[in-house]
């Protein structure tokens, strides 16, 4: 038999490495036709697994520079968890839908889909954010995503005062807002790209804000097809040290249009 018809008949993928090594042990007595043998059965086929692993993985990076891949819709049950998913199943079976006219406080609107209160942090996202070294967790805001949040020619998201649940700035920084100043930020998007944002305190229509601007529009043509109107989405803090700097998780929640809780 020869060497091509002997690998033709053993270059299976189901073969086990043990039955290989019956095979070769069965076929020659001589140890260094036996290791050529398998060299010629094995390295091939690891080679180009090898290959191919980097391909796809060159592959999903240019994809990613494209379009981000958003974090968790596949994985719809990192987002919502005990008590708070059995809310939201409930809603879903009766195709709860979202008010766009937001009728009413959007607390109460929050607390009928089951988000009151707020949801954990993903633990995608946890794991990520010790990853980088990240600590001091804080929920910053739970809201509806608005229109004027998503429009890339104003490039802003509002974060108003009255809404805020954690106190996230240092002295420091917020003597660095009401002196009408930016401040670079961190931020790690929805689909766990990081893109670096500004922060300013705004006044807008008689009421403070915390905006985040500068190369916001590039965070939402990075999630496009994910933040969408009445989204409910989350802002977290935390801190990295040496110098405790300051970054921002945005995350989603639901998805906008329909009020899908995603579970």
């Amino acid at each position: 038999m020869s060497k091509l018809t002997c690998k033709e008949k053993i270059d299976d993928r189901n073969r086990s490495w043990l039955e290989l090594l019956n095979y070769v042990e069965a076929s020659t007595s001589s140890e260094s036709e036996k290791l050529d043998k398998l060299t010629q059965m094995v390295l091939p086929k690891f080679v180009a697994r090898l290959v191919k692993e980097k391909e796809d993985k060159m592959m999903i990076e240019k994809d990613g520079l494209k379009s981000c891949h958003e974090v968790g819709v596949e994985g719809k049950q990192d987002y919502l968890t005990g008590k708070q998913k059995k809310q939201t199943t409930k809603g879903n079976k009766k195709k709860q839908k979202i008010n766009n006219q937001r009728k009413g406080q959007d607390s109460e609107k929050l607390m009928e889909i089951g988000l009151e209160p707020p949801p954990d942090m993903p633990q995608v996202f946890q794991d990520y954010i010790r990853d980088l070294g990240g600590s001091e967790i804080k929920l910053v805001i739970q809201k509806f995503l608005q229109v004027t949040d998503l429009r890339s020619q104003q490039n802003r998201l509002s974060m108003s005062l009255k809404q805020i649940r954690s106190a996230f700035l240092s002295e420091d920084e917020e003597r660095t807002l009401n002196a009408k100043r930016q401040m670079a930020v961190p931020l790690v998007e929805p689909c766990l790209s990081v893109s670096t944002v500004n922060l300013a305190k705004w006044s807008i229509r008689s009421s403070l804000s915390y905006i985040i601007n500068g190369d916001y529009s590039k965070v939402l043509k990075n999630n496009r097809n994910s933040l969408k109107p009445n989204a409910v989405v989350q802002i977290w803090s935390f801190r990295i040290e040496p110098n405790s700097q300051l970054n921002f998780a945005l995350i989603k929640v639901i998805d906008g249009e329909d009020g899908h809780v995603i579970n």
